[in-house]
């Protein structure tokens, strides 16, 4: 069957609020965004680095403020600036994973703060993209963490296929 019919086909079922349809374009979409996210992750990897001032760092409340605690969601903020080529940047961004933890959860974050690469003279290593320095990253994708998106991106289509297909 060819692809375009196909893709037609599961927007009818979609219309129609039939649960394959729904299930082909929730799986599409999460293997889209993880893709994109993926190549990130692995061009990240061959960023250079360069010395930077950590400014501001801290866990900030997010999103309305819960009367539970455990509901109450947190993400890590960062203010940070570096130079390359003579050139001064402030960069906010800490990983090119994006978490939102609740208050049970902080721990992550927490995780996430202490695996900043602090130098000696209290420097942070600042990775930068070498086409647009102005782009940066506190901490890079690991290798764990690149199986983790490939795995969530191939897991929505495979529990898909087996369903409809099998």
């Amino acid at each position: 069957m060819e692809v375009s019919i196909y893709f037609q086909e599961m927007w009818q079922l979609t219309i129609q609020g039939k649960e394959q349809g729904i299930w082909f374009w929730a799986a599409f979409y999460t293997f889209i965004v993880c893709f994109f996210s993926l190549v990130l992750q692995l061009r990240t990897r061959s960023w250079p680095a360069t010395r930077g001032q950590l400014v501001e760092f801290e866990i900030n409340k997010f999103g309305p403020t819960e009367r539970a605690a455990s509901n109450q969601g947190y993400v890590s903020d960062a203010l940070y600036n570096y130079t390359v080529s003579d050139v001064t940047y402030d960069g906010t961004r800490i990983s090119p994973w994006v978490f939102v933890a609740s208050d049970n959860a902080r721990f992550v974050l927490e995780k996430q703060m202490a695996s900043i690469q602090r130098y000696s003279d209290g420097t942070v290593k600042v990775y930068f993209n070498p086409n647009k320095p102005n782009k940066s990253f506190l901490i890079i994708a690991g290798k764990i963490g690149i199986f983790i998106t490939f795995f969530i991106s191939i897991l929505p289509i495979t529990l898909y296929y087996f369903q409809y297909y099998m």
